[in-house]
Formats: structure tokens, sequence, C-alpha cells
């Protein structure tokens, strides 16, 4: 049955609203699938969503594997919901593409770490962007010492953070899971004197991070860019393999956890539930996908990712 009254656009709305109301912020997908029904009105309006205008739009986004792995998802979700309302829409068969492969985590060594740091402190100020030198290195050290995504440090609302208490709460981050952090005193003090800094240019902002002129949060290209800047400026010959990225901070946070472990001969069993609910992990073998860059681990990594599932011990709030 097509229910022609109410049109593409209003049945996303209201998926997005479903979306949100479970705690998904659905932000990446909602961007995608607007681009779709955008297509979708200019082409054949008066169609919902069938199997020949997918296709041409699929085709549209060939030479974007990212894009488009990230649309399929997407549309294969707002398929289901449309035929739950009683719309003949299309939905894309499993495995309509690859998932991608991600590159390889890049470790750093502790000379690296100190130099891109010194690099992130020596940012000058910019009168375009005013509180930038305060935010680059206080928002990479956050990454760094707590294995934080880069959305989940960019999206950090001010009411989220608890300095005097110690800790940080990251809200709606991939799912509609939540879960606080506790932070070092060492970081504490330093984001301590951040606060009082960029909050004396943009007083009553609401994201910690503020963006541009302190609206809203800072961008993924900004993350990026200034990344890729400091790491530069600390190794402008750089020749290695692979170029380190800014999620490259989280990876390097789990790589290093584990090998203090390994070096104090501690119960992998016991520690690794702790691990991946800081982290946000869904499942644990998202954590163990690290052990196997750790010599010490490598030999029983396939014993741990099949029996783990069974023997880890329940994680309090």
């Amino acid at each position: 049955m097509n229910d022609s009254y109410k049109s593409i656009d209003k049945y996303l709305e209201e998926f997005l609203l479903y979306k949100h109301s479970l705690g998904y912020s659905y932000v990446t997908h909602a961007y995608y699938l607007k681009k779709y029904v955008s297509f979708r009105k200019n082409n054949e309006p008066e169609n919902m969503m069938d199997k020949e205008s997918v296709d041409q739009y699929l085709g549209t986004l060939k030479d974007a594997p990212g894009t488009l792995y990230g649309t399929v998802c997407a549309m294969r979700e707002f398929g289901r919901y449309l035929r739950k309302q009683g719309i003949d829409a299309y939905i894309l068969a499993p495995k309509t593409v690859h998932q991608l492969t991600p590159d390889p985590p890049y470790f750093f060594t502790a000379e690296e770490i100190g130099h891109f740091f010194a690099a992130a402190d020596s940012v000058r100020p910019f009168s375009g962007f005013r509180g930038r030198e305060y935010i680059i290195p206080a928002i990479f050290r956050l990454m760094y010492c707590c294995g934080i995504r880069c959305k989940e440090a960019r999206m950090l609302r001010c009411k989220n953070v608890f300095l005097e208490k110690g800790f940080l709460d990251i809200m709606w981050s991939k799912g509609p899971k939540n879960r606080r952090l506790y932070i070092s005193q060492e970081l504490v003090d330093y984001l301590i004197l951040y606060d009082r800094k960029i909050s004396g240019l943009y007083p009553g902002r609401e994201y910690f991070f503020p963006g541009y002129r302190g609206r809203s949060y800072v961008s993924k290209c900004f993350i990026a860019n200034n990344f890729r800047r400091c790491w530069e400026q600390s190794y402008p010959d750089f020749s290695g393999v692979q170029y380190p990225r800014a999620i490259d901070l989280r990876h390097h946070f789990a790589w290093a956890n584990i090998n203090k472990w390994a070096s104090e001969r501690l119960d992998v069993n016991v520690m690794l539930p702790y691990l991946m609910r800081y982290m946000g992990h869904q499942t644990v073998k998202q954590t163990l996908y690290y052990f196997h860059f750790v010599p010490d681990f490598y030999p029983s990594y396939r014993a741990l990712a099949e029996s783990s599932d069974d023997i880890l011990p329940e994680v309090p709030q």
C-alpha cells in the first residue's frame, strides 16, 4: 500500500524523530538519508523508495566508498521503517557493498607524543578563531589521556564535565549508551585552567570545545587539519608507511594500557572489561582487537577472543 498523502521527506522526519527518541544522535546517517531524499524529490517526487531510484543514487557514490557504505546502511534501516508504515519500499540486501577495511592503527613512541604536544602547545593565537590556541592542546590531551573518540571530544557539553569531582559523562556516543569517565588529577588541573581561559572568551558556551565564534562544537575538519598540522610541525620529513591520524590517539590509549598490563603481569580477564567499558566498546571482541599488537599477548589472543564473553564479570555503572 502506498500512502501517497505523505511525502518521503515527511516520513524521513518521523523516522529521525523515532531514532532520537531511542537515544541515538543519528547525525551522519541522517545526512546520508537527506541527500537521497533530495535526489529522489528532484527526479521523481511522486515515488517513494523504489529500487530504481536507490540504484541510481548509489551509482553516484561509487567513487566515495566510505559514503557509499554508510549510505547503504542508513537506507536499509529507512527502508525497513517505511515497510512498517505500510509503504512498499525497497530494502537493500545485506552485503550490498563490502564493509570497508579500516587502516591499521598507528602507535606512538614516547618521543613522538612529546614532540606532538610541544607543537600543540606552541599554536599561536589567530584572530579568525579566538581561543584556538587553548582548544587544540586541550582537546588532543583529552583524547590521548582518555582514549575517547573524536566525535565524543567534539560534542562534549559543558554540563557533562564535572572537573571538581574528577569525571565527565559521555552521552549518546555509538548508540544510546552513556558512560562516565574518571580522569587523572593532572588532567583535571589542566582542564580547569583551559576552562577558565576559554570561558573568558565564550561565557555561557554550550560545548566544552566551542567551534568558530563559540557556535556549536569544533568540526571534524578542525580536528583532522590541526592534528596533521601539529604532526607535520614535529616531523616535517616523516616518511613512515602509514600517516598517523587523530583517531590513533584512541588506538594508542588501548595499546598503551595493554602493554602496561603485560609488563606488570596483571590478569587480563580482570582488566579487560574495565577497558571495554571505559572506551565505550559494544562487545569485548572490539577491545580484544588490540591484543594481537602486543607481543606478550599474541599467543593467547585467539583463545581470549573465543572464551572471554563467557567469563567476563559484570562491571557496575
